[in-house]
């Protein structure tokens, strides 16, 4: 009788190791389809950007701090606040565009470099106020300015969670939702996505959890064929978070608090 594999799950456990004098390193543990693979990982220097632009003093705040001007300069992050009022438009070429049924998206974005290897986004998240027919939490982007990006994660009207990858390219059992789960305004949840880029293959694999448990996954989703030109250079992927909607009806603000990103290259 053949024994049944155990899914994928990319699971880890991290934890720091003294090597000397004022020097440590990051030990982590993954297990993938039933083989502990023990690799020594890093927390990378956080830097962002702003995407786009500054919709108004009050939709970006930094470590506290309110972001009041545009810059393509990069800056660390350990907790950030996205806000949006009904009727506040993106600064990104297409949010004045319709989309779907609505004249206008709304959008308030910074971004991360996405590192070739295996890479551990983590973050307490917090929405508040109203909703939307759609808003975007997490993406990963690939620079392609049409269709959906490789992988993103976000809410609806009902603060449910929704998936969504490019059509066509990922096969149902590679790309599927594991678990319904929502983000409920005034809740705390830890966010992680436990990421495997493969600059040689230009392939992503993706695995979302929500307080420890599995949500969802995508794996082997392909990055754009073509040239694509994005923030860190053509065809160079990239994280993208805060609020990118449609649909608003009313104020809406995502906290980002207690923000990780650890990686280990090969």
């Amino acid at each position: 009788m053949k024994r049944k594999r155990k899914e994928n799950t990319m699971e880890d456990t991290f934890r720091w190791k003294r090597e000397s004098s004022g020097h440590y390193i990051l030990w982590g543990e993954y297990v993938v389809e039933e083989k502990e693979i023990m690799a020594e990982v890093k927390k990378i220097k956080n830097k962002w950007k702003v995407s786009c632009g500054i919709v108004n003093k009050e939709s970006l705040v930094v470590n506290g701090k309110p972001i009041t001007k545009f810059s393509k300069k990069e800056f660390k992050l350990e907790n950030v606040v996205f806000k949006l009022d009904k009727g506040d438009i993106g600064s990104c070429p297409t949010d004045k565009k319709p989309a779907y049924k609505y004249n206008y998206s709304g959008r308030q974005e910074i971004s991360h470099r996405l590192p070739e290897g295996k890479t551990i986004f983590e973050t307490d998240i917090i929405t508040e106020g109203a909703p939307q027919y759609r808003s975007t939490v997490f993406q990963i982007h690939d620079g392609r300015n049409k269709g959906a990006p490789p992988s993103w994660i976000g809410v609806g009207m009902d603060w449910k969670i929704k998936y969504k990858f490019p059509k066509g390219e990922c096969k149902p059992e590679k790309c599927k939702k594991i678990k319904t789960a929502y983000l409920m305004p005034g809740k705390k949840y830890r966010f992680k996505a436990s990421i495997d880029y493969q600059k040689k293959t230009k392939t992503l694999s993706v695995f979302y959890y929500l307080n420890n448990e599995m949500i969802a996954k995508h794996i082997d989703v392909p990055l754009s064929k073509k040239k694509t030109d994005g923030p860190y250079g053509p065809s160079k992927p990239y994280i993208k978070i805060g609020i990118y909607r449609i649909g608003d009806t009313g104020t809406t603000s995502f906290a980002y608090n207690n923000l990780v990103i650890k990686n280990k290259k090969k």
